[in-house]
């Protein structure tokens, strides 16, 4: 079916400009996810539109020069969107290049027919390659915003192919944005279709985003930024089911600063704040990538070692002790001394063994070091006294 050009083009300009209305209403309340910036976007295209809505009743240079450019820069606004949203820096000069360059070859070829127009489409070729570029570098692979965006960019290459290819085929004539025919129709779905795909998928980005940082903030810790003692004790639990399924050791140590009530009467609340994030920051540098530490409660953080083996476990914990009580924590002019106790239970965890169970074990542990006096290391036996259960052979 033909459609009438300018009517196609007229619909795009309305649709765009609803949406860039809505986004830059709601965009400026959080500027930061990205929403006012797409709006901006948006709203080039719809101007953009409606400037090919008028040609061959207007001026060229505003028909065609100015509206080119126009969408050279909605492009362009889009691009920086998906750096707005994954807030990372924003080269503004190299994002709006190709629409300077864009406007420049306007300027020059306005008066002719098929450089203009075989001009324009690569320049716009080369922005919808940026953009899925830019995705596929910088987007996570698994989401949904990304797979919209790198659809509606790649569409856009076959729309803006086909241009280029009825250019150099001398069909130049039959490409005017005032001529109605089956390839122009095509052409013009094809950009409806992306312009709405990639906005859409950059709203999806920004609400993603938004996810994930969200759940990341659900997650840690407020004052260490590390796991908090939910998150904890679910890394926890899968680590436990992954230690039962491959039979295999899993380490499960309960760290504490001792005497932590009198930093805090002797130095301050703030000091002790301090105090914590040093324990913290100390431990993280010096765990492997594959072990996880959390916040269990006030001073008492909880350390996951996965295929770690009963003296591994007690050789890496004592060093990180014996390292940590020979580094001093800062605050102001204090140097704050500290020491801390640690119960570890060791396991290849059997159907009996649970994250309380094991809790309980390395916490038995922990009051144990700290009954001896302190800046120890306690180990839990391989199995409670008394207990019935079978160990499990290690292959």
């Amino acid at each position: 079916m033909i459609a009438h050009t300018p009517t196609l083009f007229a619909c795009v300009a309305l649709v765009a400009t609803i949406m860039a209305f809505c986004l830059i209403l709601v965009g400026q309340f959080n500027q930061r996810d990205g929403l006012l910036t797409i709006g901006f976007g948006l709203l080039a295209h719809a101007l953009a539109y409606i400037g090919y809505t008028l040609y061959g009743h207007a001026p060229l240079w505003l028909t065609y020069g100015a509206a080119n450019t126009l969408l050279s820069v909605a492009l362009a606004f889009y691009g920086a969107s998906v750096f707005r949203i994954i807030e990372r820096p924003v080269s503004w000069w190299r994002i709006f290049a190709p629409a300077a360059l864009m406007l420049v070859l306007m300027v020059e070829l306005i008066d002719t027919l098929e450089p203009r127009m075989l001009a324009a489409s690569l320049v716009l070729m080369v922005q919808c390659t940026l953009i899925i570029y830019w995705t596929r570098r910088y987007i996570p692979a698994q989401g949904r915003a990304r797979m919209l965006l790198i659809i509606g960019s790649s569409i856009s290459l076959i729309g803006l192919g086909m241009r280029v290819v009825a250019i150099l085929g001398a069909g130049a004539a039959e490409m005017r944005y005032d001529v109605s025919n089956l390839k122009q129709t095509i052409s013009v779905s094809i950009g409806t279709f992306t312009a709405m795909m990639i906005s859409l998928g950059l709203v999806l980005l920004s609400k993603e985003r938004s996810e994930s940082l969200l759940q990341h903030l659900a997650q840690r810790d407020v004052l260490t930024g590390i796991l908090n003692r939910r998150a904890i004790l679910e890394q926890f639990s899968n680590e436990l089911e992954r230690a039962r399924r491959d039979v295999c050791y899993l380490a499960v140590a309960m760290v504490d600063i001792d005497h932590f009530k009198q930093i805090n009467d002797v130095h301050g609340h703030l000091a002790g704040d301090e105090v914590i994030c040093h324990c913290v920051n100390h431990l993280t540098q010096r765990i492997r990538h594959t072990d996880s530490i959390g916040r269990y409660g006030g001073e008492e953080f909880l350390v996951l070692l996965p295929r770690t083996r009963p003296e591994g476990a007690v050789a890496v914990l004592d060093a990180l002790r014996a390292s940590l009580a020979e580094s001093p924590a800062r605050f102001g002019e204090s140097t704050i001394s500290l020491h801390i106790s640690i119960g570890v239970c060791c396991v290849v965890p059997n159907a009996d063994d649970t994250t309380a169970s094991l809790l309980a074990r390395a916490d038995a542990a922990l009051y144990d070091a700290k009954g001896a006096g302190r800046n120890s290391l306690r180990s839990a036996p391989p199995y409670p006294p008394h207990s019935e259960t079978t160990p499990v052979r290690i292959s």
